[in-house]
């Protein structure tokens, strides 16, 4: 029973930090179900990625949202000089952040598939279905 416990205590969604914003509280809240359900392993050693990944997803979010309502660029000086919005750079870095840690997180199908993989070989690092196809003399 308190092996059942402390697998219950592992699993159970982690209390979202006041600090983030309402975004990443709400993507947090997401995430944090879905390890749940899926009775992935996640201790407070996950917290601060889980963090990052949420804070970038929600920068992310803002700047699109900015980028949908003003556009791709602004006119600037005297002139009216079109550049690019700062917002775009800013999304495209919080994506990057935020695709490293989904990663990191396991949240990505090649994430995913390779925690699968890295599973199926077992202690031994070897694959138990390439195995069972190779034959041993």
């Amino acid at each position: 029973m308190a092996n059942e416990e402390k697998k219950t205590e592992k699993n159970k969604p982690k209390p979202c930090p006041k600090w983030l914003s309402d975004a990443a509280k709400k993507e947090w809240r997401r995430i944090a179900k879905i390890f749940a359900e899926e009775e992935k392993e996640f201790t407070d050693k996950d917290l601060k990625a889980l963090e990052a990944y949420c804070t970038n997803y929600a920068k992310w979010q803002k700047c699109e949202q900015i980028i949908d309502e003003k556009g791709y660029s602004m006119e600037v000086g005297d002139n009216g000089y079109e550049q690019q919005r700062p917002e775009v750079s800013i999304a495209n870095k919080a994506q990057t952040e935020m695709r490293a840690w989904a990663k990191e997180l396991g949240l990505t199908p090649a994430a995913r598939q390779r925690m699968k993989t890295e599973s199926a070989q077992g202690d031994g690092g070897i694959d138990a279905e390439l195995d069972g196809m190779i034959a041993h003399d």
